[in-house]
């Protein structure tokens, strides 16, 4: 024994005495959360999740390759996407 009393080495400390209306206490990281807290936990580990799987997607498929390297031609494309053409 190391002389600070109570419990022995190997042996659990006797628990403090609970105030009345307390039934239990957890210890650890998060043991008391509420419900609402662990429902957050687990909407930020399934958004990591799928930020991961995203990822790992991303890098499992090799870019698209190009189907010609030539500028497209003048006049080829929608019209919408031309600003000159819209304010004629």
């Amino acid at each position: 024994m190391s002389g600070t009393g109570g419990a022995t080495e190997g042996e659990p400390a006797a628990a403090p005495p609970l105030p009345a209306g307390v039934l239990a206490a957890r210890v650890g990281a998060g043991a008391n959360c509420s419900s609402a807290g662990s429902a957050i936990d687990i909407l930020f580990y399934t958004s990591v999740i799928a930020g991961a799987i995203a990822v790992a997607l991303a890098a499992a498929f090799p870019p698209r390759a190009q189907t010609s390297g030539a500028a497209p031609e003048e006049g080829s494309g929608d019209p919408g996407d031309d600003p000159d053409e819209q304010t004629r």
